[in-house]
């Protein structure tokens, strides 16, 4: 079991802060914040070395491979879960008359405005109009029939916190074919993940909420049948074989793993990120996981118990996340801030999102305002 004491160590920033926000983005650790302030020490002197900012890139690809069930070459380093997105949806074929492309229409926008383009290319791009509580794989199924050609979804639902059932989403895709995407953003690190159980096609996340990493770095896995399918957007020497040995032309050699659809690495997240996956390996990515879902229980425990009326989050479907319906919501907002309480306003409620560096007390007490509200 995690003593709490030693996670707070690794963040010695919260120190007065009650954090309830790591779904907009993460709190910094104390190695991502070494690993910050040793390469800027080395930049300032004309000592910064960009090889080990590489070997810290792969080293990052692997550890993310390693929290969502997959292989390190089956990994791209994208920027952004938008990128990964835009990628999938630019290799998607020339569509035939009545293929369509489904996503649900309360998306974030990295995982929805990618789609939408597609309707300038003839897809007809469904958004449908779920809640973003209700049972998402029904409301897929439903709207899926023989020219769907691809479903995206979020793992973890931005605004609400609802949880997909992948694998049920998995087998309304394979009706018709259709690829499986995945906006992991704020599910991975938060929650267990598996591509491989659950059948996803691809799976895209940044690493600056639930992965404890910063803003520049994320990551796609490929399911490895479809690699070859996928033509590289902005292909650059680290999409070659043999990146050290690319860095001039004329001949074009793409590496044969995952590693092909990367763009140019962002070298000081990159350290970061190396960093702060490693307090996963630390202090254990499924003791992390089990004390989430101790929060997650306390959350949602709490909130039904303050306001019955709201219909329960089934356990299957919850995560980190969940939001309160106030009657004000800003003003809700400004009075957890003047107690010290940093969470966001989303969908005309106030969302909480926790991470395994909260305490049970720190929640209760934000419930306790937002019942007060």
């Amino acid at each position: 079991m995690l003593e709490i004491a030693d996670i707070r160590q690794l963040f010695p920033g919260l120190a007065g802060t009650t954090y309830l926000n790591t779904a907009n983005v993460c709190v910094g650790c104390a190695p991502a914040l070494q690993a910050y302030a040793h390469a800027l020490a080395l930049w300032s002197r004309g000592g910064f070395d960009w090889t080990e900012a590489e070997r810290a890139g792969e080293e990052a690809r692997a550890s993310f491979a390693a929290l969502v069930g997959a292989e390190a070459e089956d990994v791209a380093i994208v920027p952004a879960v938008s990128a990964a997105a835009g990628l999938v949806a630019a290799n998607l074929p020339e569509p035939k008359r009545g293929e369509n492309v489904l996503v649900a229409g309360h998306e974030f926008s990295s995982n929805y405005y990618p789609w939408l383009l597609l309707r300038e290319r003839g897809y007809e791009v469904r958004a449908l109009s779920t809640s973003g509580e209700g049972p998402a794989a029904e409301a897929f199924a439903e709207a899926a029939d023989g020219g769907t050609r691809l479903l995206a979804v979020s793992a973890v639902q931005s605004s609400t916190g609802y949880r997909a059932d992948l694998a049920a989403l998995r087998r309304v895709a394979d009706r018709s074919g259709a690829w499986l995407f995945v906006d992991a953003c704020q599910a991975a690190g938060a929650v267990p993940l598996d591509v491989l159980r659950d059948g996803v096609d691809f799976l895209a996340s940044a690493s600056h909420k639930f992965l404890l990493g910063s803003r520049g770095m994320g990551y796609l896995y490929v399911r490895r049948a479809l690699r070859e399918r996928l033509r590289p957007l902005f292909p650059g020497w680290k999409a070659a074989r043999k990146p050290l040995e690319s860095f001039y032309g004329p001949a074009m050699e793409l590496a044969e793993t995952a590693a092909r659809l990367d763009g140019s690495l962002a070298w000081f997240p990159a350290l970061a990120d190396r960093a702060a996956l490693g307090v996963f390996r630390q202090l254990g990515r499924d003791a992390i996981f089990e004390r989430n879902a101790a929060l997650s229980r306390r959350l949602h425990e709490g909130i039904a118990a303050r306001w019955p009326r709201i219909a329960a989050v089934p356990e299957g479907h919850r995560s980190t996340i969940a939001s309160v319906p106030v009657p004000d919501p800003p003003a809700a907002l400004a009075r957890l801030g003047e107690a010290g309480i940093v969470a966001s306003m989303r969908a005309g409620g106030i969302r909480l999102s926790a991470h395994f560096y909260n305490v049970e007390e720190e929640i209760d007490r934000a419930l306790a305002l937002l019942e007060e509200a």
